[in-house]
């Protein structure tokens, strides 16, 4: 009996403040599930605010990105075969929905092949700021491998040759429909493009160099790290001149024309 009185005694005490616990708990419950859900809220590529289009063709979307230290790309989703290209040092970690965070060192140069539906995020641990041009690949991919550096993470290497040739271009990566090569132009030299009939991207990766039209009186651009140069097929391409006292290095990108029925 006095083990029931007690009992009625410490229930009927508390009831108005355990509404306010149980609506506290529920309101704190809401705020996960939003917060959750808003977390895990996947957008597209070209709606993450960090990826900044600068060029749209039938062939590629070229997106420059840049993101401060400390700070994250949102959750996004690829939905074409795109390559990134590292054009500076960097310390993240890359979030996958289902999977483990995973650390990653990523260095200047680095090419990398993020696959149509893949899906992450990426939190910059380093002090500096993140930047590297991603090129999505729009024409259907088929037959990708790799060349001489491993694009495709875990897939064998194809590299024709042990050393890069005297020309200083290595081939990186190849499909039935693009190839993309790394190309160092030594200091002091100019370099002539080769005329190719498929449309050719050429991004500047370190040094400034010094773009010359093909025509004798042709514009003259000066190419910043991540700049770039798109080359319509079957036409003259022009030089880069590097004045640098080291070498400098371009990615080039060929892609097979496409053919409209």
């Amino acid at each position: 009996m006095y083990d029931d009185q007690v009992f009625a005694v410490k229930t009927a005490l508390p009831e108005a403040q355990l509404k306010a616990i149980v609506k506290a708990t529920l309101l704190v419950f809401c705020l996960s599930l939003a917060i959750a859900a808003q977390t895990d809220k996947i957008i597209s590529l070209s709606s993450e605010p960090h990826h900044h289009l600068a060029l749209h063709n039938e062939y590629v979307n070229v997106y420059n990105v840049e993101v401060a230290a400390h700070d994250s790309v949102l959750l996004h989703r690829h939905d074409f075969d795109a390559i990134s290209i590292m054009l500076k040092d960097a310390q993240v970690t890359v979030y996958t929905p289902g999977q483990p965070e995973a650390r990653r060192k990523l260095i200047a140069g680095q090419l990398r092949l993020q696959p149509g539906g893949y899906v992450h995020s990426t939190t910059i641990d380093g002090d500096t700021t993140y930047r590297n041009v991603t090129v999505e690949l729009l024409v259907p991919q088929h037959g990708e491998h790799n060349l001489c550096l491993p694009v495709i993470p875990g897939q064998p290497l194809h590299c024709p040759d042990a050393e890069p040739s005297q020309s200083g271009k290595q081939g990186q990566f190849e499909s039935n429909e693009t190839s993309i090569s790394m190309v160092a132009l030594s200091s002091h030299q100019k370099s002539s493009l080769a005329q190719s009939d498929s449309s050719q991207l050429v991004i500047a990766l370190d040094h400034d160099l010094l773009w010359q039209d093909s025509r004798p009186t042709g514009p003259q651009r000066t190419l910043k790290a991540g700049d770039f140069i798109w080359l319509d097929g079957g036409k003259a391409p022009g030089s880069l001149q590097n004045d640098n006292d080291q070498d400098s290095h371009i990615a080039v990108f060929s892609l097979t024309p496409v053919s409209h029925p």
